[in-house]
């Protein structure tokens, strides 16, 4: 089992006089427990209403709003000062008494005996030197896990072990399970994130266990970048072998629907056996990234990430706009700009800015601009402090500040907006998400700060959403599932894999085409997508952890897109349904094959003007539709289709075949 840490630490300095580590504080000693118990949580007295007419912060989050439910509602009847242990509050969730959630803790129980001293105490909020928790540290080991928090206050700073009071959890129970006192039970091979939360901090740690599949890892000759080292390490520790490289025909696939929209041409197949095999690829690559069609197809994902509807999908209202938003996309990545300069476009420029600016509430502006630039949901906090996440709710609010629409000056013309909370009609400043400590330079407007914060500020969180969105384009998986929610709790696949792209995309500048050449270029791109020899272990660790790749449908638009650039004419029919069913109901009986193969002039009619051989008919066929020479065996099966009476009706239909099926419909 291999474990990391993740550590925040504040180091100890000499002190006199009484010791502010002895201090007390409700919001240290008594919150986590109420989280940790399970108090505080949505289904019971955290939830909008509370339960049997006790309401605690969500997640124990608001500690001062608890302490007064507690200790002072209803004339402070939950606590029993002259006699602690008939106290209402500790009565019901040891079941002396009906409670509704059951029992949960026994009198005996550590934690009982801990609220008990404290309402022996006269339940106090806070006793002696003013402290401040910094940070907290989780360290583990087969062992177990243990959570220390760090504390400091005018005089002194401290370690305190907060393993009983955290919450901590597995983000995958099939590999390892971690109960309440921080012992872990190893379960299966694979790979698990420790997750631990006290007080406002978060931290975890992996939990590895060897799948024992590798072979002494890989050969160094076979690593071709920077990108496979750090992959192959990883490999290396999770113990599974990488499947083998793809063939040259399904690579050469890969590259042109990936970076062209669209399979390649007999004639550019041609061009590629041609070159010197060590350049193939980045000749290819090179010449991809220079076309008109690569910025067609960046410049849709461009689109898709900041959330624009495909053309045809757009509401009544958003056809206009929606329509200037993809060509502007279009000209960014005709233009070459980079990532961050687009970012900073479309949070300051007119236009641009439609694709937040037509959203009406500040709220939903922030969570857009969250979302698509940074790949953060913050969403959660409108309503409560997340448990496993760095966002509150009043930063939720101070964040949205930003985005409220000028107002009219009195002297005339128009002045920042203000937020006005609603149902409150408290107005909130305009304050940054905490994900950096720079400040932005003085003097600018609330929009030009949004902007420096994106792209300057929170740099490094840019880079990580998009070299995730990028890979997981051109790879078909993402390292990050959803890709807008990057939190503590939702960590990488192969978190130094996504280090390492957003490193290298910072410092190229956030350049598309430079990350997108380091990625088409490794050997993770280049993995066979066939599966290993089925029955050494359950489940598909290959898959899971990119030692191979999996074969992806194409999308509906790249489906009609292909069969257009096959046939070498334009189809006069709509996209096909985005339902994999109804996808193939519509291919097969909707004319859109049909109507291209009768187009006058296409492709797969010029093989039967122009080669009058049989076989060579046949490897023709293949070689445009398929991208590929047929084997023998199909050869052997197909052929007598063409030597019959009416080669061209046999062609059409093996044709028609073809495109419809499993093969071409989607990258291998």
């Amino acid at each position: 089992m291999a474990i990391a840490s993740t550590a925040l630490v504040a180091a100890p300095v000499e002190t006199s006089g009484r010791s502010a580590s002895e201090s007390f504080h409700f919001a240290h000693d008594i919150s986590p427990l109420l989280a940790k118990k399970g108090c505080a949580a949505a289904e019971c007295h955290g939830s909008a209403t509370g339960q049997g007419g006790f309401k605690l912060s969500l997640f124990a989050g608001d500690p001062r709003a608890d302490y007064d439910a507690i200790r002072n509602e209803l004339d402070g009847r939950r606590i029993d000062a002259r006699n602690p242990e008939e106290s209402l509050f500790l009565r019901k969730p040891a079941r002396r008494i009906k409670h509704g959630g059951g029992r949960v803790f026994k009198t005996d129980d550590p934690a009982y005996q801990t609220l008990l001293k404290w309402i022996e105490n006269e339940a106090p909020y806070a006793e002696g030197e003013e402290k401040t928790l910094v940070g907290i540290e989780l360290e583990a080991d087969e062992s177990g896990a243990r959570v220390s928090a760090s504390f400091k206050s005018a005089t002194e700073s401290w370690r305190r072990d907060v393993t009983d009071l955290a919450l901590l959890s597995s983000t995958n129970e099939d590999v390892a399970k971690i109960d309440e006192s921080g012992d872990i039970e190893l379960v299966d091979a694979g790979e698990t994130w420790i997750l631990a939360r006290y007080g406002e901090y978060s931290a975890r740690v992996p939990v590895r266990r060897s799948f024992g599949k590798s072979e002494n890892g890989d050969k160094t000759d076979a690593i071709v970048s920077a990108l496979d080292s750090v992959w192959l390490a990883r490999m290396n520790e999770l113990g599974l072998h990488p499947v083998a490289e793809t063939d040259e025909a399904t690579l050469l696939r890969r590259l042109y629907f990936d970076l062209a929209g669209r399979p390649p041409s007999p004639y550019e197949a041609r061009a590629f056996s041609k070159l010197p095999r060590e350049k193939r690829v980045e000749a290819t690559v090179e010449k991809l990234l220079a076309s008109r069609e690569f910025d067609e197809v960046f410049g849709g994902h461009l689109a898709r990430w900041f959330e624009v509807p495909e053309p045809g999908k757009d509401d009544r209202n958003g056809v206009q706009r929606n329509a200037e938003l993809r060509h502007f996309f279009l000209d960014s990545v005709r233009e070459k700009l980079s990532v961050a300069e687009i970012g900073r476009r479309i949070v300051t420029e007119k236009g641009p800015d439609q694709s937040w600016r037509h959203l009406r509430d500040p709220r939903d502006r922030a969570e857009y601009v969250g979302r698509a630039l940074l790949g953060m949901s913050i969403a959660c906090a409108r309503c409560h402090n997340h448990p496993l996440d760095r966002w509150k709710q009043e930063e939720h609010l101070q964040f949205s500040a930003y985005f409220a629409d000028p107002r009219p000056a009195a002297n005339g013309g128009m002045m920042e907006g203000k937020f006005f909370l609603p149902g409150e009609g408290r107005a909130v400043e305009p304050v940054l998400l905490p994900l950096t400590k720079k400040r932005p330079p003085s003097g600018l407007r609330l929009e030009d700060e949004v902007a420096w914060f994106a792209v300057e500020g929170a740099s490094d969180q840019l880079a990580r959403n998009f070299a995730n969105r990028i890979f997981g384009a051109l790879v078909g998986k993402p390292l990050v599932e959803s890709t807008d929610d990057h939190r503590l709790s939702n960590p990488a696949v192969h978190e130094p894999l996504l280090e390492f792209l957003a490193k290298e995309f910072q410092a190229g500048g956030t350049d598309l085409r430079k990350l997108v050449k380091t990625i088409v270029t490794s050997r993770i791109y280049a993995l066979s997508s066939e599966p290993p020899s089925p029955g050494e272990l359950t489940g598909d660790p290959e898959l899971d952890f990119i030692a191979r790749r999996e074969a992806r449908p194409l999308s509906s638009r790249q489906f009609k897109l292909a069969v257009e650039s096959v046939l070498g004419v334009k189809i006069d029919r709509p996209v096909p349904p985005d339902s994999p069913l109804a996808r193939q109901l519509y291919v097969m009986n909707s004319g859109l094959l049909q109507a291209g193969l009768k187009t006058p002039g296409n492709q797969v009619e010029a093989i039967f003007d122009f080669q009058p051989d049989p076989k060579e008919q046949l490897k023709e066929l293949y070689q445009l539709i398929l991208s590929r020479r047929p084997t023998e065996r199909e050869i052997e099966s197909l052929l007598p289709t063409l030597q019959g009476g009416d080669a061209r009706t046999a062609g059409n239909d093996l044709a028609f075949a073809l495109l419809a099926s499993r093969e071409f419909g989607s990258l291998r």
